[in-house]
């Protein structure tokens, strides 16, 4: 039998929740479908960092601003369940007096776009993060934001769906898309059913190519890997989330000096934050793959970075480790679009900023929905900037 529904979210990760979450909040009646279980794919393989650290100046960084704060709204105000929000603030470190010049010049132009961020000299760093290499020379402080459990909150998310009406069709698999003769959405086609429907909106990640194909939509999005390591529980590394300087860079493909060959090849550098499981998370690295199984290579070398930052980290025992496909544009920004085909939209390439954005996301996939003001301006996520990506 089909059942019939104002709209069906494809995927079922952060991004995925919270276009259903906004869909059924606004009073559409909505299907998530998700080929496996809720948050089992990226959104279950990355860190929960949610700050303002890492974006460039301007609408970036205004657009970041404005998706904080919709996670602050949601874990605060809309959930009220506990995803292990952690809210102490945040160091990006800088490692020497040369990275440290390059922190200055970030706090300004952070500032100037009313991010709430200083300095913080060596003597200070030191005394709010002990274990830290004496050498480490500063860092900047960004207080707005926060970290939480991806895990936790997709679930959250799941039950506040349906406590809406909206229905969850877990391990439920997309088998075809079709339309109507005017050429728009008509009908998702699943191996549990199908689904009558006037809008799609394409949120499945690094499988988002695959789920456009089916309506004739082309999407630049492939997978770039991240690993994590995850260390034994109550033994604490850092007081709040801590990442390099250099993350900035090797988010923008920018090369830092001195890196060595296997730094540069995975894009490797250095970040950890605690968990409200009393682990710490320890990363990073960047670079193109196509599945999530462990690179020791790769694990090593983030190691010897992690222990550069925090020595003490070479006598901890790390209990496992683990890896994503962040889906990756070619400009490194997400698609946050509709599309050629009426009815089809696609939210997806969030380059692991995928947890952050995707409150904001979901809301404005539902204001286009609905044909309303979308609360920023959309050009820059729109899928057709790619042109040339798409001939």
């Amino acid at each position: 039998m089909s059942k019939s529904v104002d709209a069906v979210v494809i995927g079922g990760g952060i991004v995925g929740l919270s276009n259903a979450y906004w869909l059924a909040r606004r009073g559409l009646s909505v299907i998530l479908v998700e080929a496996g279980d809720l948050v089992a794919g990226t959104s279950a393989r990355c860190d929960g960092n949610n700050y303002i650290c890492d974006t460039a100046p301007g609408e970036v960084t205004q657009a970041m601003r404005l998706a904080v704060r919709e996670m602050e709204n949601l874990v605060k105000r809309e959930l009220d369940e506990d995803v292990d929000w952690i809210e102490n603030g945040m160091f990006t470190l800088a490692e020497d007096e040369e990275q440290f010049e390059q922190a200055k010049k970030q706090c300004v132009q952070k500032q100037a776009d009313q991010v709430k961020c200083r300095l913080v000299d060596k003597k200070e760093l030191h005394e709010a993060e002990p274990n830290l290499a004496p050498d480490i020379y500063g860092a900047i402080e960004f207080t707005e934001g926060g970290s939480l459990s991806p895990i936790l909150l997709g679930f959250a998310l799941g039950r506040k769906i349906e406590s809406l009406g909206g229905e969850l069709w877990r391990f439920t698999r997309v088998t075809g898309i079709e339309k109507n003769p005017d050429g728009s959405v008509g009908k998702v086609l699943t191996d549990k059913g199908d689904i009558l429907t006037k809008h799609v909106i394409d949120a499945a990640g690094v499988a988002s190519p695959a789920i456009g194909r089916m309506a004739g939509v082309e999407i630049p999005v492939t997978g770039m890997k991240g690993d994590i390591l995850v260390a034994e529980s109550d033994v604490r590394v850092s007081n709040r989330y801590v990442c390099e300087i250099g993350y900035n860079f090797l988010r923008n493909d920018m090369a830092l000096s001195g890196e060595d060959n296997i730094r540069q090849k995975y894009g490797i550098g250095f970040l950890t934050e605690p968990t409200g499981a009393n682990n710490a998370l320890i990363g990073f690295s960047k670079y193109p793959g196509t599945d999530t199984s462990t690179n020791f290579e790769v694990t090593r070398a983030m190691a010897r970075r992690a222990i550069r930052f925090y020595p003490m980290i070479a006598n901890v025992n790390i209990i496992r480790t683990y890896a994503g496909l962040r889906p990756w544009t070619p400009d490194h920004e997400p698609i946050i679009s509709a599309t050629k085909v009426p009815g089809f939209y696609v939210c997806s390439g969030h380059c692991g900023s995928g947890i952050a954005y995707g409150p904001l996301s979901g809301k404005l996939i539902t204001q286009m929905i609905l044909g309303e003001p979308t609360d920023i301006k959309m050009d820059r996520y729109d899928l057709y900037r790619f042109k040339n990506e798409l001939l």
